[in-house]
C-alpha cells in the first residue's frame, strides 16, 4: 500500500515539474519592441518589429510549431531583402537560451539566432554572410556608450589581457566625416596582416577599426574599460587604454 501510494504521489507531481521547467508564456515579453536589423557596418539596415502574438504555423507540425513559442515578427520583406536579403524569409522570432533572440521562417525553421550584448543590441554571425545587429532603441543606454571624444590617444593591441603585441593611436584628424586617422605601430603589421587599419570610428557605442579597403573590424566596450573584438572568435583581439 505505501509503495502504491509513493508512486500515486510521483505521478502527480511529473506534470507539474514539467510544466515549471518550461518557459512561461510571459517570459519573453519584455523583448517585444522595435528594433533595427543591421548589417555590421551599419550600412545596411531595416526596421522589424517583434509582436507579442502568435504566429500561426504553415506547415503540418503545429504542435511543435506552438511548443517553441514563436511570435510574429512584422517588417516590410520587400523593401528589407534588398537591403538584408535573409530577411526575406523572417516571419516570426522566440527567445532562446541566455536572452537571445531568434528570428524564424514561416515554418519555424532557424533564420539566425542573436545573442545578446550591451546596449540593447543583440549580435549574429551567419556562415558565408557576415555580422548582422539587432539594436532596440529603448533598451539602449547612450550614457554608456562610448563618443569620439573617449577614444583619442594611444591604445595597447592583444591576444590576452596584459600581454600587448603593438599599440595604436586613435587621432582626432579626420578621414572623412564621423571617421578618424588611426596610427599603428611597427609591432602591428605581424598582428593585422593584410588587414591593417588606418582609420577608426565609433558606431552605435561600438569602436569600429577600417582598412583603406573597407575591411573592418568590431569591438564593444567590455567591464575592464577597455574594447573586445566581436563577435568573439578563436582568434581575440582585447584593446586597452595606455596609462
Amino acid at each position: 500500500m505505501k509503495l502504491l501510494l509513493a508512486g500515486l504521489l510521483a505521478l502527480a507531481a511529473m506534470p507539474q515539474a514539467s510544466a515549471q521547467s518550461q518557459p512561461s508564456a510571459t517570459d519573453d515579453a519584455h523583448l517585444v519592441g522595435d528594433y533595427q536589423l543591421a548589417s555590421a557596418d551599419g550600412m545596411r539596415a531595416c526596421p522589424i518589429m517583434l509582436s507579442p502574438r502568435d504566429l500561426r504555423a504553415r506547415d503540418t507540425d503545429a504542435a511543435n510549431f506552438r511548443e517553441a513559442n514563436i511570435h510574429e515578427a512584422t517588417l516590410d520583406r520587400a523593401a528589407c531583402a534588398q537591403m538584408i536579403a535573409f530577411s526575406a524569409d523572417i516571419a516570426g522570432w522566440s527567445m532562446g537560451p541566455g536572452n537571445a533572440i531568434r528570428l524564424h521562417d514561416a515554418r519555424g525553421s532557424l533564420v539566425a539566432e542573436f545573442t545578446e550584448g550591451v546596449g540593447g543590441t543583440w549580435e549574429a554571425l551567419r556562415e558565408r554572410d557576415g555580422v548582422y545587429f539587432l539594436v532596440n532603441p529603448r533598451l539602449a543606454d547612450p550614457v554608456e556608450q562610448a563618443r569620439p571624444d573617449d577614444m583619442f590617444g594611444l591604445w595597447d593591441v592583444a591576444r590576452a589581457y596584459g600581454r600587448p603585441v603593438c599599440r595604436i593611436r586613435l587621432s582626432d584628424a579626420t578621414v572623412r566625416q564621423g571617421a578618424y586617422r588611426l596610427d599603428p605601430d611597427g609591432g602591428c603589421r605581424l598582428l593585422f596582416g593584410r588587414f591593417m587599419p588606418d582609420r577608426w570610428r565609433i558606431e552605435r557605442g561600438d569602436l569600429v577599426l577600417e582598412s583603406a579597403a573597407g575591411v573592418a573590424l568590431r569591438f564593444a566596450s567590455n567591464e575592464e574599460g577597455g574594447f573586445t573584438k566581436v563577435p568573439e572568435d578563436n582568434r581575440p583581439l582585447f584593446l586597452s587604454r595606455v596609462r
